[in-house]
């Protein structure tokens, strides 16, 4: 089986509900004709690079999937039939994009398995590094001053008070 991706812009006009349907009828359009879908990416409202159908904004949409070479002529046939599509296209990866998404694959199962902890590595000795002298560290006291100092300068206050009388 073939991988394929189909993208397509919708009237922006539309309801949310009726963009959905008409996903979700692409999809099963895909599955109906032994497809199977991948991936279904709505991208939103975008504006157009030049108008279609005096249109300026559209919906885009992506859908991924694998299937045989009759399901493209079947998207096709009924994208030209729905009036809500202004734009499509489905194309086919080669080799080079499978390839890339196969080792993209490979990399998030990589990433995903739970990883057994490794030996965490011995600490290296004290020796090889040489230690740097440290400062001594200021000692902090939290000693009141003394009675006699603090009152000090109040009988300092108290004999000019009794000079000045």
């Amino acid at each position: 089986m073939a991988i394929y991706e189909t993208i397509f812009i919708l009237d922006s006009l539309l309801p949310p509900k009726e963009i959905d349907a008409a996903i979700e009828r692409f999809s099963s359009i895909i599955t109906q004709n032994g497809g199977k879908v991948r991936k279904v990416d709505k991208w939103g409202k975008r504006r157009l690079a030049y108008e279609i159908q005096k249109k300026q904004y559209g919906f885009y949409g992506s859908i991924e999937f694998e299937g045989v070479g009759n399901i493209p002529k079947e998207l096709e046939s009924e994208y030209n039939f729905n009036d809500k599509v202004l734009r499509y296209l489905t194309y086919r990866y080669d080799k080079r994009k499978l390839k890339a998404m196969a080792m993209e694959e490979e990399e998030a199962v990589k990433s995903s398995a739970p990883a057994t902890p490794a030996p965490e590595p011995a600490p290296a000795p004290a020796a090889e590094e040489p230690e740097k002298e440290k400062a001594p560290e200021a000692e902090v006291t939290t000693e009141e001053p003394k009675a006699e100092e603090a009152q000090a300068p109040e009988t300092n206050n108290e004999e000019e008070k009794q000079g000045d009388e």
